[in-house]
C-alpha cells in the first residue's frame, strides 16, 4: 500500500473526522514581530557552524566575567533545601531587604523589602508590570528607538505601544511637549529608559524630572527601566526617578525597573527586581504565581551577595572602565575611516551605539544590510528598523564585547559602508 506522508495523512485523518480547519491560535502571538536582533544571532550561529569568524557586535551580551561572590553563593544554596523549593511570590524577604538598601543606596529614596518584588530578569517584572496596569485597548507611551521587548509585551497584554519619537538629529532626546501631545485617556503609563538600548543616550535628571512632573500632573504611570543605569561615561552621574526633587509626591505614580543583567554581568541568573507603590504589590504577585509562582531561590540569593557586598561599587566602576574603553574604540575605528560619528550621536552610557547606514531619503533596508554585511564582512549587526522607525537607516553595535572584536569588527563595517558611498552622506 502507497504510504502518505506525514502531513498528508494527519490531513485525511482530519477529513474522515470533519475537521476541515485546525484549532485558532491566538491572534495577538501570531502577529507579534520576531526580533530582527534574534534574526541576526540565528544568522550568525549559522555563519559559525559553517566555518566562518563572526564579529558579535549585535547583542547586549556582557563578555565580563559574573562576580565570583554571586557565583559562590548561587552554589552554597543548592545545598540549602529551602533554596530548592517554592519561596513567596515576592521572593525571598532577606534577599529583597539586601535589594531594597541597594535601591536606596543609588538613588538616595527611601526603600524597605516591602516596595520590592523580586521577577525573572527585567523582562520578567515588566510582564508583570504590565499585567498589573494594562486592561485591552490601554496605551503605553514608549521611545522611539527602543529595544524591541517593550513593544512586544505590551501587545501580549493586549495594550497598544504608541511611540513618542527621540531622533537622531534631536541626539536620541524626547521633546516633552511632543510627549505630551500623545496623551489620551487611554494612556496608563510612559517608559523611560536611561541611558537607552538603542542609543546609548541619557538623560538629564532635568528631563527625567520633566517626565516624573508629566506623568504627576496627567495620573499616569512612569515606568523607568534603569537596568543600565549605573553605566555612565565620561563622569556622568546616574539619572533616576527616583532622584528627582518630585518623587516623594510622584511616588504612587513610579514604577523603578532594575537587575544585575548588565552592570554585573549576570545575564543567566535572569534576576531582576520592581520598586513600586505597595498598592501595587500584591498584583504583581498574583501576576507572578500565574506565570511562574516565584523566581529562582538560589539565582536570587547570588544576585543579593553581590549587590549586598563591598565589592559591588568596584565591580561596576570596572565595568564602566572596560565599556568606556570599548565606545572609545568604536568611535576612534569609524573616524580612522573617515567616519566620525557625530558629537551628538555618541554613546553616554550602556553598551550600544546606532551607526547611520544610509542617506535622508534612501530607501535603505537595515534588515538586508545587516544579513548582507555579516555575509560579506564576518560582522553581526542589529538593524536599527529593529526599534522602530527612527532607527531605520541605522545599524546598532553592541561594545559589550572584547576590544579585538569591537575594534575589527567596526573597521569592517567603516569599510562596507565606504564602499557604499558614505562620505557622500555622513551626517556632520
Amino acid at each position: 500500500a502507497m504510504r502518505l506522508s506525514l502531513p498528508v495523512a494527519r490531513a485525511a485523518g482530519r477529513a474522515r473526522h470533519g475537521l476541515a480547519t485546525l484549532p485558532r491560535i491566538s491572534r495577538v502571538a501570531e502577529e507579534l514581530p520576531q526580533s530582527s536582533i534574534r534574526k541576526v544571532m540565528e544568522l550568525a550561529w549559522a555563519a559559525e557552524r559553517a566555518g566562518q569568524k563572526v564579529y558579535h557586535l549585535e547583542v547586549g551580551q556582557p563578555d565580563l566575567p559574573a562576580p565570583q561572590i554571586a557565583i559562590d553563593a548561587a552554589k552554597d544554596a543548592l545545598d540549602d533545601p529551602v533554596a530548592l523549593r517554592y519561596i513567596s511570590n515576592a521572593g525571598e524577604n532577606p534577599v529583597r531587604e539586601v535589594v531594597a538598601a541597594y535601591v536606596q543606596r543609588r538613588t538616595g529614596f527611601p526603600t524597605s523589602a516591602a516596595d520590592i518584588v523580586m521577577g525573572s530578569g527585567v523582562n520578567g517584572t515588566m510582564a508583570i508590570v504590565l499585567s498589573a496596569i494594562l486592561d485591552e485597548g490601554d496605551e503605553i507611551l514608549i521611545p522611539d528607538p527602543l529595544w524591541p521587548n517593550m513593544d512586544m509585551a505590551t501587545r501580549l497584554f493586549c495594550g497598544r505601544p504608541v511611540r513618542y519619537p527621540t531622533p537622531a538629529r534631536r541626539g536620541w532626546l524626547a521633546d516633552l511637549d511632543e510627549v505630551e501631545r500623545l496623551i489620551t485617556p487611554r494612556t496608563k503609563a510612559i517608559y523611560v529608559c536611561s541611558p537607552c538600548n538603542p542609543t546609548g543616550k541619557s538623560m538629564t535628571q532635568e528631563q527625567m524630572d520633566g517626565f516624573v512632573q508629566l506623568c504627576m500632573r496627567k495620573n499616569i504611570f512612569l515606568l523607568s527601566d534603569e537596568i543600565y543605569g549605573e553605566i555612565l561615561f565620561d563622569g556622568r552621574e546616574e539619572v533616576s526617578c527616583l532622584k528627582s526633587a518630585y518623587a516623594e509626591a510622584a511616588q504612587e505614580h513610579l514604577i523603578w525597573m532594575g537587575g544585575v543583567s548588565k552592570a554585573f554581568a549576570m545575564t543567566g541568573f535572569r534576576t531582576g527586581y520592581v520598586r513600586a507603590p505597595r498598592r501595587l504589590l500584591p498584583l504583581f504577585q498574583t501576576s507572578q504565581e500565574a506565570f511562574l509562582s516565584c523566581h529562582v531561590p538560589f539565582a536570587q540569593r547570588g544576585a543579593a551577595a553581590i549587590l549586598g557586598s563591598e565589592q559591588a561599587g568596584a565591580v561596576m566602576e570596572e565595568a564602566k572602565r572596560i565599556y568606556g574603553r570599548r565606545r572609545d574604540l568604536a568611535v576612534a575605528a569609524m573616524a580612522e575611516r573617515g567616519l566620525a560619528m557625530p558629537k551628538h550621536m555618541i554613546p553616554e552610557g550602556a553598551f550600544y551605539m546606532l551607526v547611520p547606514c544610509g542617506p535622508a531619503g534612501d530607501a535603505c533596508q537595515s534588515e538586508a544590510m545587516a544579513a548582507d554585511i555579516l555575509q560579506r564582512t564576518g560582522v553581526a549587526v542589529a538593524p536599527g528598523a529593529g526599534f522602530g522607525k527612527e532607527g531605520e537607516k541605522h545599524l546598532r553595535l553592541s561594545f559589550a564585547t572584547a576590544d579585538e572584536d569591537v575594534e575589527e569588527g567596526t573597521r569592517r563595517l567603516a569599510d562596507y559602508l565606504l564602499d557604499r558611498g558614505a562620505r557622500q552622506w555622513w551626517p556632520s
